[in-house]
């Protein structure tokens, strides 16, 4: 399953309206916010149609899921379901297993999971996490309007943030090139995104540039902004980029024709049954997209053409001021 989905779910009082992008969606927030009434009207239109009182326009077939039945278990209700989009109420303990999981990764569909808790076991994006706004009513409609809106994608940077060290997700290709051009900061590599935040703890002298792959730390960005709101002098940037792949994508290093499109959509592209996430995506788009060229990609060990200046020069100007002002290029370097 792939592609981007637009539900409209309406009742005489209400009206929610969004877009679903990827594979994993989430909705967080507190009581009274909206999450129970809109999986109840999406359930009650599923079960019974325009008799229910409410009237639901979607792009693709969808389900609800909201409590376990008699005599049946989730994965009786679930396990059938083929290029389906899964709303699955709070309160549901089985979604933080490891079965729950596997069957996310490998089921092909969409799920949009109502939780305050983090889904550790999944790798969903920071841009996927959502809390319901109600704006009022709108001049166009009746009803009061209620919409998503992302919670952590706009995370502010830090101001005047001297890196001191820096905080890269892996050791792998990424980390060589951020060696590169960040040779006045200390460079720490995390060994995988659920170790950022004992990083931060461990590096809590000094200001602190952590740069993790925006598309799959969803689960782990929470209890990061949480640390990072509560210190004191220590200034911390936490950059999310989707991935490091996807800056060199956006770069214009890599000639095609094809990507400007794929970049502007990419849930057009990313099959939801191959791709857990679109880290997973944009990886394996730059290592077929470069096969046998100078730029050939592998994220164990980076190529060295991405180290020479003018690549480097094409690749850091993908990243927003706040970073590029703490590269080792001084003033021959744009911020």
């Amino acid at each position: 399953m792939k592609g981007r989905y637009h539900f409209r779910v309406k009742s005489k009082k209400v009206l929610f309206d969004f877009t679903l992008r990827r594979n994993i969606t989430v909705i967080k927030g507190d009581s009274a916010t909206g999450k129970t009434t809109l999986l109840h009207m999406l359930y009650e239109y599923l079960r019974t149609g325009r008799e229910s009182g409410y009237s639901v326009s979607a792009d693709a077939p969808y389900y609800v899921y909201l409590r376990r039945e008699v005599g049946m278990e989730w994965e009786d209700m679930l396990f059938r379901l083929k290029d389906t989009i899964i709303f699955i109420e709070e309160n549901n303990e089985f979604v933080f297993s490891e079965k729950f999981a596997a069957f996310v990764k490998a089921s092909g569909n969409y799920f949009v999971l109502v939780n305050r808790a983090p889904f550790k076991m999944l790798p969903y994006g920071v841009h996927e996490i959502y809390e319901i706004v109600t704006a009022g009513k709108h001049a166009d409609v009746k009803e009061s309007y209620h919409y998503f809106r992302e919670l952590y994608s706009n995370y502010p940077f830090a101001e005047n943030n001297r890196a001191a060290c820096a905080i890269t997700e892996d050791s792998n290709a990424g980390f060589q090139f951020f060696s590169h051009v960040l040779k006045d900061s200390r460079l720490v590599s995390a060994g995988g995104n659920g170790n950022i935040l004992r990083c931060l703890e461990e590096n809590a002298q000094g200001d602190v540039l952590a740069i993790v792959d925006g598309a799959a730390f969803g689960a782990m960005v929470e209890g990061c902004v949480e640390y990072i709101n509560i210190q004191g002098n220590q200034r911390i940037t936490l950059w999310m980029p989707e991935s490091f792949e996807y800056l060199i994508l956006r770069s214009g290093l890599i000639p095609s024709g094809e990507l400007a499109d794929i970049l502007a959509s990419p849930w057009d592209y990313a099959e939801a049954g191959d791709y857990e996430s679109w880290e997973r995506f944009f990886t394996q788009l730059l290592i077929s997209m470069t096969k046998d060229t100078p730029f050939q990609y592998s994220k164990h060990a980076l190529n060295p053409s991405y180290l020479q200046d003018i690549s480097v020069r094409k690749i850091t100007d993908t990243f927003p001021p706040a970073v590029r002002s703490r590269l080792n290029f001084g003033k021959e370097h744009p911020t």
